[in-house]
């Protein structure tokens, strides 16, 4: 089973790919490329020992830089940088808080 679950994955990921690189070429942008590992982890690297803290709590980071908040009416594809509102909204980080504990029994 688990070699089916992979090959499926691979599949998926490869379609993916494809429709990503057609989206980006209709627009005229180059192929979609994966991130190395360090290109991966460098904006956790960033945000955990570069960045001014004061500056990106509780905010979205990408690409070694705090996101911008994209609004609704623009869309977002799975390549698009940016966060919408509701995302780092404290309303809702502080509901899903609650909403967790209450699913694991604890209390933080």
């Amino acid at each position: 089973m688990a070699v089916l679950l992979i090959h499926f994955i691979a599949v998926l990921a490869r379609l993916l790919v494809d429709r990503i690189s057609a989206q980006r070429a209709a627009e005229g942008k180059g192929p979609f490329q994966w991130k190395t590992i360090p290109q991966g982890a460098a904006t956790s690297v960033w945000a955990g020992v570069v960045a001014p803290a004061d500056e990106i709590g509780a905010r979205y980071c990408e690409n070694c830089q705090v996101g911008n908040i994209v609004p609704e009416d623009v869309a977002l594809t799975v390549v698009s940088e940016g966060v919408r509102a509701y995302a780092v909204d404290p309303t809702n980080a502080e509901a899903l808080w609650k909403k967790s504990a209450e699913l694991v029994g604890e209390s933080f």
